[in-house]
């Protein structure tokens, strides 16, 4: 064992990790894309004005290693051939806490927008080129109270027509969208439902509040990268952990039944993972990756 110790010194030098200033979570599991009827109206059509209400919510938001926080902007996963270079488009982007889960009846986006946090807005947007998560930097941050599902609203409008159909990333959510397109202003049509929810990346500043400083000050989870085993030792009490994928799917949580002791971690695949380090009344997200 003291051998043992002893490489770890020796190759790592570090064994706490620092947690992240800020939290990217990552919302809903790809099933397909599309460029109608899910988030802007990007394809090839007449069909230039087009409104999305997608409701995420807040266990989703945490289970991505979301906390309560300022919302800083966000990212659609972007594909097709298509590209949007023109200058011209409207865009704007709101974010609303809400209590429900899904669209039980068809919403009327004049209702549900009202109270809405207006976080980004732009009449002179150009799609970002290339395939893969494109941000939006918001100009207003929204305050997520980590207790709260979210609804996102999405107005657009492209005078010009693309190059070829842009295609947004979506999974499928039943009841959870709601969205509405046409070849003319949208003010006098019904928003109408379905489960094309656009994946979304949001960029959280956690409050300062989240952040437990004697777990981050004290507890140690070493090697990193590791291969098998996650080593680690604390000197605050701690309740338990949650280990997530860069998805932010669960994919294995437990108990701590002592102030040290390890993680077996063999089983999982190569690549970066986060893991959520809970006590009493707070708790902590740390990054670590599997070789």
């Amino acid at each position: 064992m003291k051998k043992t110790l002893l490489l770890f010194f020796g190759l790592l030098l570090v064994f706490s990790f620092q947690s992240e200033a800020q939290v990217t979570a990552t919302l809903g599991i790809q099933t397909g894309a599309s460029s109608t009827n899910s988030l802007l109206s990007t394809s090839t059509t007449v069909n230039r004005y087009s409104r999305t209400m997608s409701l995420y919510t807040a266990s989703e938001i945490v289970a991505a290693g979301g906390l309560s926080g300022t919302i800083t902007s966000l990212a659609w996963n972007k594909a097709g051939v298509g590209e949007y270079p023109f200058g011209d488009a409207y865009i704007k982007v709101y974010i609303k806490h809400v209590t429900h889960s899904n669209w039980a009846s068809v919403p009327s986006w004049t209702t549900e927008v009202n109270g809405a946090t207006e976080v980004f807005t732009s009449s002179t947007y150009s799609i970002p080129a290339g395939t893969g998560w494109k941000e939006v930097p918001f100009t207003t941050s929204f305050e997520w109270n980590g207790t709260s599902n979210i609804v996102i609203f999405v107005e657009w409008h492209r005078p010009s027509t693309p190059t070829g159909d842009i295609a947004w990333g979506r999974s499928t959510d039943a009841t959870m969208n709601a969205t509405r397109v046409g070849s003319t202003s949208l003010d006098a049509l019904v928003m109408l439902i379905n489960s094309n929810r656009p994946l979304v990346q949001l960029t959280i500043t956690p409050n300062t509040a989240n952040l437990d400083d004697a777990i981050r000050s004290t507890f140690q989870l070493y090697p990193n990268p590791t291969t098998n085993i996650l080593f680690y030792s604390s000197e605050q009490p701690l309740t338990n952990y949650v280990l997530y994928n860069a998805n932010g799917q669960i994919i294995k949580e437990a108990d701590f039944t002592a102030t040290e002791g390890e993680i077996n971690v063999a089983d999982l695949a190569s690549g970066m993972y986060y893991i959520k380090i809970i006590s009493a009344d707070k708790s902590e997200v740390f990054k670590w990756v599997k070789l």
